[in-house]
């Protein structure tokens, strides 16, 4: 449920997506982009996010579950569209019957996977290699035999992931070569049993960015997407952000200097104030930890500070003795007003998170609206 009549919203800028696909195609080419909307599109909803990028010619998509890729069918998203994880044998023929690719890394899971048939035309199917994530994939001492258990000519792709390729450190960046090394020794495994998969990918965001040479022909680029780069860049390009987080002020008191607003009193009023209360909350995505972080709000191109703990539906901004904000007007908590901006990755800082979390955090509550003009 989306609270369409509270005056809190979600402004997706599609004129943004755009940009951003196209800087990072630009940067993958000859590679294929594939554009990761799982998780609601990262928040910024899946359905009209894949739309607006297929009509600006992307034609490769990446969720995290069937049921993520039924939607973008049912949104009339063509090309191909990949399930970042093995699926439950349930889930297969729903996989089948939608055209969605799914990823393999056992023995059984290829051979149900690869036996999957859409009429006549068998279900694609990736192999995922672990190459020292260690969350899922076939090591590569097993590649083999759970490429061999797969039927005919079903496996379209092998793929990997990065654990640190948005690191700087040295031993982040000597592990991303030496996943990079485990994936080519994989690839030359295939090859040696005569097994040459059509896609091949490796690289997310980071490592389009920070290491070209594994681009191979294939990149998932998520957050990128979104206008976020993941930690620091060896590369040149400009993003921008795609969402704001947006709502009106609904109520304005005046309170003496001590006062200690909201849940917990955790903090006085240096002054006299005047004090505004906006209808969202940690329900809808804004964090407790906003507030101990410092966060604030910006309203008429002016930053002010939150007054109080977030609660479950509210926040309190401190206005101090500006008397120039009135009720309904606009605040962004990300976005830009006047010549300030807030990110979601200054969120992130101040909560002593990442901006991914942010991100997927902001509330089915939050209606998402589509602002801009993506030129076609």
């Amino acid at each position: 449920m989306s609270a369409e009549l509270r005056p809190a919203w979600a402004e997706i800028d599609t004129g943004a997506l755009v940009r951003n696909y196209r800087a990072l195609s630009e940067l993958a080419s000859p590679a294929r982009l594939c554009a990761v909307v799982k998780a609601d599109g990262y928040g910024h909803g899946a359905s009209q996010t894949a739309r607006v990028l297929f009509e600006a010619g992307c034609r490769d998509f990446a969720v995290a579950m069937v049921d993520e890729g039924v939607e973008l069918r049912r949104a009339g998203i063509d090309g191909e569209i990949l399930v970042l994880s093995e699926v439950p044998p349930a889930a297969l023929e729903v996989a089948a019957a939608h055209d969605i690719s799914v990823t393999v890394y056992s023995v059984a899971g290829a051979k149900l996977a690869s036996a999957a048939r859409r009429g006549d035309t068998r279900l694609k199917v990736h192999l995922k290699v672990d190459t020292g994530m260690h969350r899922v994939g076939v090591s590569p001492v097993g590649l083999g035999e759970v490429a061999e258990a797969m039927v005919g000519d079903s496996l379209a792709g092998i793929w990997s992931h990065f654990a640190v390729a948005d690191g700087t450190s040295s031993e982040d960046i000597e592990f991303t070569r030496l996943q990079i090394d485990r994936f080519h020794r994989s690839l030359q495994s295939l090859s040696g049993r005569g097994i040459h998969p059509a896609q091949v990918h490796i690289s997310n965001t980071a490592g389009l960015l920070n290491y070209p040479e594994a681009r191979f022909n294939k990149v998932r680029a998520g957050l990128g997407i979104y206008g976020y780069l993941p930690g620091e860049t060896t590369a040149s390009i400009e993003l921008q952000p795609a969402l704001s987080l947006v709502t009106k002020v609904v109520f304005i008191q005046q309170l003496d200097a001590l006062e200690r607003p909201s849940y917990g009193r955790y903090r006085a009023l240096a002054r006299s104030s005047r004090v505004a209360t906006i209808p969202v909350g940690y329900a809808d995505g804004v964090p407790r930890a906003l507030f101990a972080g410092g966060g604030a709000v910006l309203i008429n191109g002016t930053r002010f500070p939150l007054a109080g703990m977030v609660t479950m539906d509210q926040t309190i901004v401190d206005l101090g003795d500006d008397q120039e904000v009135s009720l309904g007007d606009r605040v962004v908590l990300i976005g830009s007003s006047g010549e300030e901006s807030i990110g979601a990755d200054e969120w992130a800082r101040r909560c002593g998170t990442i901006t991914w979390e942010i991100l997927c955090g902001i509330s089915e509550r939050i209606p998402r609206r589509i602002v801009g003009d993506y030129g076609g």
